[in-house]
């Protein structure tokens, strides 16, 4: 194999003629798009033809692919890279894609890339890429064409030398949407979204505790609608500089904000040990509202669909004063959603589901059964007993071409275990619909007010008391409304694919109390066949959405 650079877009370099993988199209992307308030990333892309080599070869490069990644390495010289996945199927509707879209599903290295003797730190990037294709490979099924590129950049940000150790981090990472359908009552969805935090991106799109959203990007909520704050953060961990064990967080901390020594947490707002960007924000300091403005207005005028944008920002000396610096390390195309006007049925056989929180636009007929997580038997310590069997059902109802209806306590899909169960999209993608309802003790412990302002799961509703008949005034007040998972991977794999999200207020919505009577009383998971088959309804616009079979 030629180990010549194929092809430069801009800062991007390309290595081998196959195909880029949804990172590395979005990428090339970006660089076309000429965006003024962008900076350089220096991306190197390894195509596919480095993964069929892979595959082809033993599971190992040879002598003119490792040379490759040995000059690529010299190149970015010790500054902390990213080894990042870029299937075929992912981020970006790459050419001959099925125009869904699978965000986070495989593996990617934050690699410290630090260690004085370049032969360890070149096998630790030989490492992560053996890693990232060998975990592809395992989770493929049998027949499938897709395929693994790479893609290696250095890793914009700050060294910090905390009480915890040496870490590397960007100062602000984001992801921004350029439309967003299910935008809050009193905004528009045309506005966009972005959801920032301190630190590593991985606490925007992994859902593992409280970060800022900013909805919408032009006109942000009241900043005392947002929360508290953000109190931990993700950073690489610099001494995790010699070998892999293939965990993709092996490489990074979570700390809480105190650890911090960045002398900027100050001007981006803060409240006690939590930082609030409450100043960054409202007050745009370094640009950063403008800028990331300009940067999706940019890309809007270049591209024809609706996108996402992943960003990290930065504070550089320029002329002895402190400016902003914005890269742009991805870009999703999102596939096309059409709104129509749904026409929910007046009369009906019978209704099994009634709710008016709900993220999804349009219609799903003839389904026939529905995965339950019993509320009576769940429990946060059963969730890898839970997610297993219902991965296991979703597998086997997808080898029978059998959609489903799916309904879980908490957040689906969240890193941290009081919200809700950890799930990947792809153990779920049979779902034509997933309902949320109420946990107790999960989430937030504050209460939102204004729950016309927000969206997102329902917690602390005390639900097993509501659906025996108890309408008790002091367990209403338990209930708490958690920012939903806006700008993460599952929430983007949901919204792309089109798949009916909703929420279960007990006392304010309808649901037929056969749903939680399980076979077995004594199952977590219980699967449930409908007497006759139901369709869903589902009026984004209105939000709306019904379970229902019709004469």
């Amino acid at each position: 194999m030629n180990g010549k650079i194929a092809e430069k877009v801009g800062d991007v370099k390309i290595y081998g003629m196959g195909l880029l993988g949804g990172k590395g199209e979005g990428l090339v992307k970006i660089n076309e798009c000429q965006i003024p308030g962008a900076h350089k990333l220096r991306t190197r892309v390894l195509t596919t033809e480095f993964y069929d080599y892979y595959l082809n070869n033993g599971e190992k490069f040879g002598k003119e692919e490792l040379e490759t990644i040995s000059n690529i390495l010299e190149t970015l010289e010790n500054i902390p890279i990213s080894v990042r996945s870029s299937a075929t199927n992912e981020a970006c509707l790459t050419p001959g894609s099925s125009g869904s879209v699978h965000a986070g599903e495989n593996t990617s290295f934050m690699l410290p890339n630090n260690h004085p003797d370049f032969s360890v730190r070149f096998q630790q990037l030989i490492q992560s890429i053996y890693f990232i294709y060998k975990d592809f490979a395992q989770n493929q099924p049998l027949n499938c064409n897709e395929k693994m590129a790479i893609v290696i950049n250095p890793i914009p940000g700050i060294y910090d030398e905390t009480l915890a150790g040496s870490v590397y981090y960007p100062l602000i990472s984001g992801v921004a949407n350029s439309f967003f359908p299910y935008a809050l009552k009193s905004q528009r969805p045309e506005d966009g979204f972005a959801r920032i935090a301190f630190g590593h991106g991985y606490a925007t799109v992994i859902d593992d505790f409280e970060v800022i959203s900013m909805a919408t990007i032009k006109e942000p909520i009241p900043f005392n609608l947002m929360g508290d704050g953000q109190m931990f953060f993700y950073a690489i961990d610099l001494s995790k500089n010699e070998s892999l064990n293939g965990h993709e967080l092996e490489t990074m901390k979570k700390l809480h904000t105190r650890f911090s020594t960045s002398k900027y947490i100050n001007l981006l707002g803060r409240n006690k040990e939590k930082i609030t960007f409450e100043k960054l924000i409202s007050e745009n300091r370094f640009g950063f509202k403008s800028g990331l403005l300009e940067i999706m207005d940019t890309i809007a005028k270049n591209i024809s669909t609706q996108f996402q944008i992943e960003f990290v920002f930065n504070f550089e000396k320029i002329n002895g004063e402190e400016a902003g610096r914005f890269h742009v390390v991805q870009l999703t195309q999102l596939p096309e959603q059409k709104f129509e006007k749904i026409q929910i049925p007046n009369q009906v056989k019978h209704t099994y589901l009634s709710i008016k929180n709900l993220q999804g636009h349009g219609i799903k007929k003839d389904l026939c059964q529905v995965i339950v997580v019993s509320p009576f038997i769940y429990s946060k310590e059963k969730r890898d007993i839970v997610r297993s069997k219902i991965a296991k059902m979703n597998k086997e109802m997808k080898q029978r071409n059998e959609n489903y209806i799916l309904i879980v306590p908490g957040r689906l899909g969240s890193n941290n275990p009081e919200w809700g169960i950890q799930i990947e999209y792809r153990e779920v993608d049979g779902a034509a619909a997933i309902f949320e309802y109420g946990v107790d003790i999960a989430g937030r412990a504050e209460p939102v007010k204004e729950d016309s302002n927000l969206t997102g799961g329902i917690y602390g509703s005390h639900f097993l008391y509501m659906i025996q008949g108890g309408d008790d005034e002091e367990e209403k007040r338990l209930q708490t409304r958690v920012y939903g998972t806006q700008g993460t991977h599952f929430l983007t794999n949901l919204v792309s694919n089109n798949v009916i999200y909703g929420f279960i207020t007990p006392n304010e919505d309808l649901f037929d109390p056969w749903l939680f009577k399980a076979p077995n009383p004594n199952e977590p998971v219980y699967l449930l066949k409908f007497p006759e088959r139901v369709n869903i309804y589902a009026d984004s616009n209105n939000q709306n959405c019904v379970v229902v079979s019709e004469n």
